[in-house]
């Protein structure tokens, strides 16, 4: 029987990984595009990548608690 790892989320800006408790970005491109995930504190890099095709991103907070959501 293998083990199934979860899925390691990793912040686009620095490459550190995201961990469970932390909220974070989800930047998802309208066209399709799969969504880049990046730290609270890496929030400057995630306006300015959606700030290179406006009105084609979606920038979401994602946080901890599904109620928060």
């Amino acid at each position: 029987m293998s083990r199934s790892r979860p899925k390691v989320i990793r912040c686009a800006a620095c490459e550190k990984r995201i961990p469970d408790h932390e909220p974070d970005l989800v930047l998802q491109d309208l066209d399709g595009g799969l969504p880049r995930f990046f730290h609270t504190r890496c929030g400057g890099a995630a306006y300015a990548a959606a700030a290179e095709k406006p009105g084609g991103h979606l920038l979401t907070v994602r946080h901890v608690e599904e109620m928060a959501n």
